[in-house]
């Protein structure tokens, strides 16, 4: 089968979809942890995606015309240059879904071109192959989902609808 690995990818990339989107969806944006309030840490996350799932080293920040949000607002720990604590701003729910759909779709669109074969090329001045980068972005992705999630269960006392490989059986 032809590019059987960005198949693979791509659904991968979806169940981990769904999952940051219940996040966003239902978890708390106000609670604070560490100094930082949830929404920033889903801002992160989608953040992070949109600008190192593809290539880092070209990478031009769009949202800001979306939604109206700085990137720096991204950037949550305060040791990194252009932190904002921007205390009491929560960013809110429909600004984040709006910039996750921004960032799904722009994803989408760079699987659907993917080959196999590219999986293992470097992006233009980038020291990292695609796969390395999807596989990192996977796994700070889930960092923050799973972080939002343990924010939601202190706050509310209860877990929220997670997405595993049952995601294709109710498809």
């Amino acid at each position: 089968m032809k590019n059987t690995l960005v198949k693979i990818i791509r659904e991968q990339t979806e169940i981990l979809f769904q999952n940051l989107e219940v996040q966003i969806n239902e978890a708390p944006l106000d609670t604070m942890f560490d100094n930082v309030n949830n929404s920033r840490y889903l801002f992160h996350a989608i953040h992070s995606l949109d600008r190192y799932f593809i290539n880092p080293h070209h990478y031009e920040y769009e949202a800001e015309k979306i939604i109206g949000i700085d990137e720096n607002l991204s950037i949550i720990a305060e040791d990194r240059e252009g932190y904002d604590a921007a205390p009491g701003f929560v960013i809110e729910r429909q600004k984040l879904l709006e910039y996750f759909n921004f960032v799904k779709a722009k994803i989408f669109s760079y699987l659907d071109k993917l080959t196999d074969e590219q999986l293992a090329e470097k992006p233009e001045d980038c020291p990292h192959t695609k796969l390395a980068l999807i596989l990192g972005q996977y796994r700070h992705l889930m960092f923050h989902a799973g972080l939002s999630e343990a924010v939601n269960f202190d706050t509310n006392g209860t877990w929220l609808k997670y997405t595993g490989f049952s995601y294709f059986k109710n498809k």
